[in-house]
């Protein structure tokens, strides 16, 4: 493998630091006119973190030209699961009433009036309004992602494989072009969807 100045600098530092370099030797770049790959991204962590982590990439390039890198840890998280409110079932009658009764102006005389008024109405929503759980290994899905989207990428994805197995001057050409509609696509449809969810807005939203 060839070493260069900057290979060096960086194994320097991990030496220097005493830091443990994640990378399996899997290429993370692919250079579009020598399709030719190398290892510029590099992960690095502490010691006491190197065996909790598997080290992989993406087999898309999602239409750049660095693979995503994916790092997997078996290490748990202990924050707790995300929340919303679900207004569309909550109970508006009930939170009305309690308002008027708790939220008085005797909230006012409190030692810290803002803290007292924010804690009480918090409290009159959790008795009013039901929450649901996120799950942290659950993505979130993303509102302008339609079919269109996916036909798109898979298309992207198709020219990719192909061009991989055979690097041809047609291939790349049909690469290109594929990549650049799947970009302009996704751009059309974040944009169209902005431009929706704008004009639905009201002064009562």
């Amino acid at each position: 493998m060839r070493q260069d100045s900057r290979g060096q600098m960086v194994e320097k530092l991990l030496n220097d630091y005493n830091l443990c370099l994640l990378n399996t030797g899997e290429p993370t770049y692919r250079h579009h006119s020598h399709h030719s790959f190398s290892v510029p991204d590099v992960s690095i962590c502490d010691p006491s973190l190197a065996l909790e982590f598997d080290w992989l990439t993406h087999n898309d390039l999602c239409g750049s030209d660095h693979f995503p890198v994916i790092l997997k840890t078996s290490l748990r998280d202990d924050e707790p699961a995300a929340e919303h409110w679900k207004f569309d079932r909550a109970d508006w009658m009930s939170f009305r009433t309690l308002c008027v009764s708790r939220l008085s102006d005797e909230l006012a005389l409190s030692e810290d009036p803002v803290a007292q008024f924010t804690d009480t109405l918090i409290e009159i929503a959790n008795q009013t309004i039901p929450k649901s759980h996120i799950s942290k290994n659950k993505l979130p899905k993303v509102p302008w992602f339609n079919d269109v989207c996916k036909q798109a990428i898979k298309e992207r994805k198709k020219a990719q494989r192909k061009l991989f197995r055979n690097p041809t001057a047609e291939n790349v050409l049909a690469f290109k072009q594929l990549k650049a509609k799947a970009r302009h696509i996704i751009k059309t449809q974040k944009k169209t969807y902005r431009q929706s969810f704008c004009s639905s807005l009201t002064s009562k939203t």
